[in-house]
């Protein structure tokens, strides 16, 4: 018994001293001045709105583009031809 105290006590102390490098991350005012660490917003991370964001970049370029497509006419074929024209872009129109 006297062997498995003496080889147990330096693993528990180096456990013990290894737990709580930090003091100020878990006093009362460390705690308090930032109760949220991981929050940018009311609901989201700052990874969150990053990807939010990326996604609402990609959405408005695509829409932009599609936009440019119709103000210049070159988003469908054109109507003035006499004959039919077939759609190969692959969408519907």
């Amino acid at each position: 018994m006297k062997r498995i105290a003496l080889s147990v006590a330096p693993v528990t102390l180096a456990l013990v001293l290894s737990g709580c490098n930090n003091p100020n991350n878990v006093s009362y005012s460390g705690i308090t001045s930032n109760l949220s660490p991981e929050m940018a917003g009311l609901s989201q991370r700052p990874v969150d709105q990053h990807t939010d964001l990326a996604v609402t970049n990609n959405q408005n370029l695509r829409m932009f583009n599609d936009d440019i497509g119709r103000v210049f006419y070159t988003n469908h074929a054109s109507t003035l031809s006499p004959y039919p024209v077939t759609n190969l872009s692959g969408s519907p129109e």
